[in-house]
């Protein structure tokens, strides 16, 4: 039970790390109000109406009467990862001590038979009470 609770611990901070440093970028193409094309990690394909209007009226023209939107939004990852023990103070450095060495004697199992009056001498017969009362098991 111990090591499957420490694999689960330990699957559970490398996907922390894992996803608190990654980054990504979102492209988005709107024509007008309405989204044409969403991608996560490369760029949004266009409608292809700004090619078109350049064609029609001309580089000038469509570039004043263009309705077509692109958003971009990147979301960086966390770089620094490597937090140095000295920066702690000597409170904290005591409190994470004493909370690891606690942690850990949680999970530290009883013996699997354990007999808490074997140190301990039966009481002395004085009289055979069974013998005495004739009282036998069949």
């Amino acid at each position: 039970m111990k090591d499957i609770i420490r694999h689960i611990i330990t699957f559970a901070m490398a996907f922390l790390v894992l996803f608190s440093t990654i980054s990504f970028t979102v492209d988005m193409h709107f024509c007008g109000k309405h989204l044409v094309d969403f991608s996560l990690f490369k760029k949004a394909e266009t409608c292809g109406m700004s090619a078109m209007m350049a064609d029609i009226m001309g580089e000038q023209m469509s570039m004043d009467m263009d309705c077509c939107s692109d958003v971009h939004i990147v979301q960086q990852g966390q770089d620094d990862l490597k937090i140095s023990f000295e920066k702690i103070s000597l409170e904290h450095q005591f409190f994470i001590a004493s909370f690891i060495s606690s942690y850990i004697d949680l999970f530290e199992g009883l013996d699997k038979y354990v007999v808490p009056f074997k140190e301990y001498p039966p009481p002395l017969l004085v009289q055979d009470v069974v013998i005495l009362d004739q009282q036998f098991l069949i």
